[in-house]
């Protein structure tokens, strides 16, 4: 189970965006031009959750018994609990 959040990340000027997990109170900068990264968005799934992916089209699967879109890294639906495999 993973109990840190992942935030997307962008810096105001260039707009270059990171997705990373992010503490408060910590500055974030760009590796290549310096900008201060501000946390714009938090990434589903949020935190306590037991996938580690974010989700996007490519990290979900559906669900052949509830029809749900659920994580491809977990190893049971989390709505209906019909193994992935």
């Amino acid at each position: 189970m993973s109990n840190k959040q992942i935030y997307r990340l962008r810096a105001p000027v260039s707009g270059r965006e990171a997705i990373a997990p992010a503490k408060a109170g910590v500055v974030y900068r760009d590796s290549e031009t310096g900008e201060e990264l501000e946390p714009v968005a938090e990434v589903l799934p949020l935190s306590p959750s037991t996938s580690r992916l974010p989700r996007t089209p490519i990290n979900l699967v559906v669900c052949r018994r509830c029809e749900q879109l659920t994580g491809r890294d977990l190893a049971t639906c989390e709505f209906c609990g019909l193994p992935t495999g």
